[in-house]
């Protein structure tokens, strides 16, 4: 049997939705495991150099584990990643990995799992449902604690622009450290308004998106990690484009419009120009 999941890149937070929206992206993975081939672990594309190939890696780790959380054994195989999401830029590559190897298992191993259960496996495995619900679903989501998500399909008329940088990486575990643990009343109360007129622009009013994505509780902490990043990041905004960090950053992702001139990035930093993604993970038997 030769399987192949694809699977998006994702963008969590969108600014006020911090821990809640996410928002898959047209720039997918490809992750094939094939059973008729030598056991073995290899990769191109996107950090090909810096995956591991001993079995410890995201995708492996996620058949496995999937497998053992319902007392199944995977078959013996071969997998293969063709990435082309970065590593460690924000886009959901981990979230991405994981939900590959939860589709693949439940595809060879024949478990029949719904996208919620997919869902509630990955967000276990990885730790952040963010990322896994725009992974597993696709389109714009929200995920609250109480393990309800909701998906809709964005306004057709967004145009996500990321500003990648060539050589900033941050770990989610570094940008999640510098985060306060109590956040002032009039901080959540402004995030709550933003988050609210985020999700109406993002599904009906584009326009509100430059009103709209203002964040108070997780931004500026880390764009004070990387100063690059928060100098393109204001160059955006004054220029009159909704922006935001793109998960824990360092990428940024705004939305272009019509009458408005992108700002160049400059020199580092790469434009990359994706249309939303509608569908979510997607297994094929090649």
């Amino acid at each position: 049997m030769r399987l192949t999941a694809t699977v998006p890149a994702t963008s969590a937070n969108l600014g006020p939705g911090f821990d809640c929206f996410g928002l898959a992206l047209d720039l997918c993975n490809e992750v094939t495991l094939d059973t008729g081939a030598e056991p073995g672990v290899t990769w191109e594309g996107e950090g090909a150099a810096e995956l591991p190939t001993d079995g410890t890696d995201l995708v492996s780790r996620a058949v496995a584990e999937t497998a053992a959380r319902f007392e199944r054994t995977p078959p013996p195989a071969a997998i293969h990643g063709h990435n082309r999401i970065p590593l460690e830029r924000g886009l959901g590559s981990s979230a991405a990995a994981v939900v590959a190897g939860v589709a693949l298992a439940d595809a060879v191993l024949g478990l029949g799992l719904d996208r919620t259960a997919m869902l509630e496996v990955a967000a276990g495995l990885e730790g952040h449902p963010d990322n896994a619900a725009a992974a597993v679903f696709g389109g714009f989501t929200i995920v609250v604690d109480e393990g309800v998500v909701a998906r809709f399909d964005p306004d057709p008329e967004l145009r996500p622009a990321l500003f990648v940088p060539s050589d900033l990486a941050i770990s989610t575990e570094a940008a999640r450290r510098v985060l306060p643990d109590v956040v002032p009343r009039a901080d959540a109360v402004a995030n709550a308004g933003h988050a609210a007129l985020v999700a109406i622009a993002l599904l009906h009013e584009p326009d509100l998106l430059p009103a709209a994505m203002r964040d108070r509780v997780h931004e500026d902490d880390r764009l004070g990690l990387v100063p690059e990043a928060r100098e393109v990041f204001e160059r955006v905004r004054g220029g009159g484009l909704a922006v935001c960090v793109s998960g824990s950053g360092p990428t940024l992702l705004a939305f272009e419009r019509h009458d408005v001139i992108t700002p160049e990035p400059g020199d580092g930093w790469r434009v990359v120009r994706v249309p939303v993604r509608a569908a979510g993970v997607d297994i094929r038997e090649d």
